[in-house]
C-alpha cells in the first residue's frame, strides 16, 4: 500500500506540473485520495461491518462547483493470503468487500481564505466479492467535509525537500476531511435481495490547480 501511495502521489505530481500554468483563481483539475474507516449498515453490518475506506477522484472545478468522477474500496483487514494479513488475498471467511465507481457534483463554499466547506454527491455502481461474490447493483452516495487549501510546489511530491525551494510551479494542495453514506441496492441471481449501505469517515489529500 506504501508504493501505490507514492506512486499516486508521483502520477498527481506530474498532472498537477502539466496544468499548473493555465490555473487561475479556484478553478482547474483535481486528484483525490483519501482512507479511513468504513462501517456496513443494515444486511451489510455482518458482513462488511467495519472496513478500510479507501478512495480515489479525478475532478474539474469551476468556482464553487465540480465534477467528480471516482472509484472506491470498502476493504476487510483480516484477508486469507495477503501479505502480512491485510495486503492482496481475498476477505476472511463470511466477510466482503465492496468495490464502487461513480459520479459526484461537488458544492463548495469558502469560510476563510484558506478552508473551504463542501457538500458532494451523485450515482453510483457497486460489486461485491468474498462471502457476497456475485451480488451487484446500483446506488447513491453523499458526504460533507472541509479542506484546508493552499499553494505549494508540484516538484516537493517527487521529492520532499523540494517543498522548500523557490523553484517549480505552484500548485493547490489540499487537507480534507470527509464523512459520507454510499446506500446500495445490491442483488444476485436465486439470492435475496439487499437494500443497506456503508457510511464513512476519511482523511484525505488532492493536488492540482484548484479543489
Amino acid at each position: 500500500m506504501i508504493d501505490r501511495v507514492r506512486a499516486s502521489a508521483v502520477v498527481v505530481a506530474t498532472l498537477a506540473t502539466l496544468a499548473a500554468a493555465t490555473a487561475h483563481g479556484g478553478d482547474g483539475i483535481y486528484v483525490a485520495e483519501s482512507f479511513g474507516a468504513g462501517a456496513g449498515t443494515g444486511s451489510l453490518h455482518e458482513r462488511v461491518g467495519g472496513a478500510l475506506h479507501v478512495r480515489l477522484g479525478i475532478g474539474a472545478r469551476l468556482g464553487s462547483f465540480a465534477v467528480e468522477p471516482w472509484i472506491a474500496q470498502d476493504l476487510q483487514t483480516h484477508r486469507d493470503g495477503g501479505f502480512r494479513g491485510l495486503i492482496g488475498g481475498q476477505p476472511a471467511d463470511g466477510s466482503a468487500d465492496l468495490e464502487m465507481k461513480g459520479l459526484d457534483a461537488r458544492y463548495a463554499h469558502p469560510i476563510d481564505r484558506h478552508i473551504d466547506v463542501y457538500v458532494r454527491g451523485g450515482p453510483l455502481f457497486v460489486n461485491a466479492n468474498g462471502a457476497l461474490r456475485g451480488y451487484h447493483g446500483a446506488g447513491v452516495g453523499g458526504a460533507a467535509g472541509a479542506a484546508l487549501t493552499g499553494r505549494v510546489r508540484a516538484l516537493g511530491f517527487l521529492w520532499t525537500p523540494l517543498f522548500f525551494l523557490d523553484r517549480g510551479p505552484l500548485v493547490t494542495g489540499a487537507l480534507y476531511l470527509d464523512a459520507g453514506y454510499d446506500a446500495t441496492w445490491l442483488r444476485r441471481a436465486g439470492a435475496p435481495r439487499i437494500d443497506a449501505g456503508v457510511a464513512h469517515v476519511s482523511i484525505g489529500f488532492a493536488l492540482g490547480t484548484g479543489f
